[in-house]
C-alpha cells in the first residue's frame, strides 16, 4: 500500500497514455519513422538507438498540461466509493420489502433483522485506493526458496526539490519501486527506492495495513520512505529534504499489470493474473522522458553544478531485478533495519535529478 501526500501535484500515470503525449527522439533529433507508431508492444524497436533514445514531451512541461499531472488517476478514497454506490442506488433503487408467496420472511432467516441494501457493506466502505493508472508487478523467482515481488510505480513528471528556493532535478517520466522478499512463502524483508539509493527493512519492522506493508511517497519527487514526515538527505541542516504524509492511499493490487521475470535468461512474460499485459515495453533501453535541456533552452539553469531539468529515467529492467541482496546497489553494504527511523541505507543518496543516471544493472 502506497500513501501519497495531500500536497501532491503529480499523480500516478499510465505508461500507455504517457506514450500518447511523447515523441521518440535520438538525443535531440526526432525519430520520424516511429513518430506516430509507438505502443507498449513495439517500444523496444527504439533499442537500435540504445541509451540515446528519449521519449520527449510534445508539450511545454512548464505549462503543466493535464496529462503530466495525472489528476484523473488520483487514488480513490473510501468516501469516493461510498458516493459512487449511492449514485448507482439513486438510478437503481432497491425493491421495497413485501410478502412474496412461498418465500420466507426476513426474520425467518436471521435474528439480526433484514440486510439494509441502502448502505454499502463495511467491506465496500473500506475499499479505497484504486487508481486508474496501473502499477507494474514483476515477480522474480530465485534460488533457495527466495521470490522477490517488485512493485513499480510510474509518474509522467518528477518535480525536484528546492535548495535556497531554487528548484533542481525536474524531469519528464519517473519510475519508483518497492520490493518484498519472500523466503519459502513467508515475507522476510522490504526494500524501498530513494533518489538512486534506498533502504531495506525487516518485514516485521514496517508499518502495516492489515498484513500489507505501508510505504510513503514524497511530494513531487515520489521517493519512497517507510514513515511520514520530513526526510533530509545529502545536504546538512535539512536544506534538502523530502516530505511525506498520510495522504490518499494507493492500493496497486486493485489495478496492475503482473509479470514473471527469469533473471538468468532475462525473459519477461505476463502472468496468469493479467495474461494480456503488454511485454515489449519492458525491453526498451532508452529514457522515459526528455533529454536534459541544453543551456540554450530558456527553461534550463545550472547552480552548484546541478540542473533545473535533467534527463528522464530508464525503466524497470535496469533496477537489478536479479539482485542477491535485498538492496539494489551491488557494491554497497546492505543494512537491513529492524526498526523505523534514521539509519543506514543502500548507498549514498544523490542530489535531486542525479538519480536518473543510476547504475545500469540487468
Amino acid at each position: 500500500m502506497s500513501t501519497t501526500t495531500h500536497r501532491e501535484q503529480f499523480w500516478p500515470c499510465d505508461i500507455a497514455e504517457h506514450l500518447v503525449h511523447t515523441s521518440p527522439y535520438a538525443n535531440y533529433t526526432l525519430i520520424r519513422s516511429m513518430e506516430n507508431d509507438r505502443t507498449l508492444e513495439n517500444l523496444d524497436e527504439l533499442n537500435q538507438y540504445g541509451r540515446f533514445a528519449y521519449l520527449k514531451s510534445e508539450d511545454n512541461v512548464e505549462e503543466r498540461p493535464d496529462w503530466l499531472g495525472g489528476s484523473s488517476n488520483i487514488p480513490r478514497s473510501p468516501e469516493d466509493v461510498y458516493d459512487e454506490f449511492h449514485d448507482r442506488l439513486l438510478k437503481n433503487p432497491p425493491l421495497k420489502p413485501g410478502r412474496v408467496p412461498g418465500r420466507k420472511r426476513w426474520n425467518e432467516f436471521s435474528r439480526n433483522g433484514p440486510e439494509d441494501h441502502s448502505k454499502p457493506s463495511n467491506r465496500l466502505q473500506e475499499r479505497g485506493g484504486h487508481s486508474s493508472a496501473p502499477a507494474v508487478l514483476i515477480v522474480v523467482p530465485k534460488e533457495d526458496g527466495v521470490v522477490d515481488a517488485f512493485w513499480f510505480y510510474f509518474y509522467s513528471y518528477n518535480l525536484g526539490n528546492k535548495v535556497f528556493n531554487i528548484r533542481f532535478g525536474n524531469h519528464v517520466g519517473d519510475w519508483e519501486h518497492s520490493m518484498v522478499r519472500f523466503r519459502n512463502g513467508t515475507p522476510e524483508a522490504v526494500y524501498i527506492s530513494e533518489h538512486g539509493a534506498g533502504e531495506a527493512y525487516a518485514y516485521h519492522a514496517v508499518e502495516k495495513y492489515g498484513k500489507r506493508p505501508v510505504i510513503y511517497s514524497a511530494t513531487g519527487t515520489h521517493a519512497i520512505y517507510a514513515t511520514p514526515g520530513l526526510h533530509p538527505y545529502v545536504l546538512p541542516w535539512g536544506l534538502l529534504h523530502d516530505q511525506t504524509d498520510k495522504g490518499p492511499l494507493w492500493d496497486p493490487t486493485l489495478n496492475h499489470h503482473a509479470y514473471v521475470y527469469n533473471y538468468t535468461s532475462r525473459h519477461l512474460k505476463s502472468s496468469a493474473q493479467t495474461p494480456h499485459a503488454p511485454v515489449s515495453w519492458f525491453n526498451f533501453r532508452g529514457h522515459w522522458g526528455d533529454k536534459m535541456y541544453p543551456m540554450s533552452d530558456k527553461r534550463q539553469y545550472r547552480f552548484w553544478g546541478q540542473y533545473h531539468y535533467v534527463s528522464g529515467p530508464i525503466g524497470p529492467r535496469f533496477k537489478n531485478l536479479g539482485r542477491k541482496k535485498v538492496c539494489q546497489r551491488m557494491q554497497a553494504q546492505c543494512v537491513i533495519r529492524h526498526w523505523l527511523g534514521e539509519g543506514g541505507d543502500d548507498g549514498e543518496k544523490k542530489l535531486p535529478g542525479s538519480e536518473t543516471g543510476d547504475q545500469v544493472l540487468e
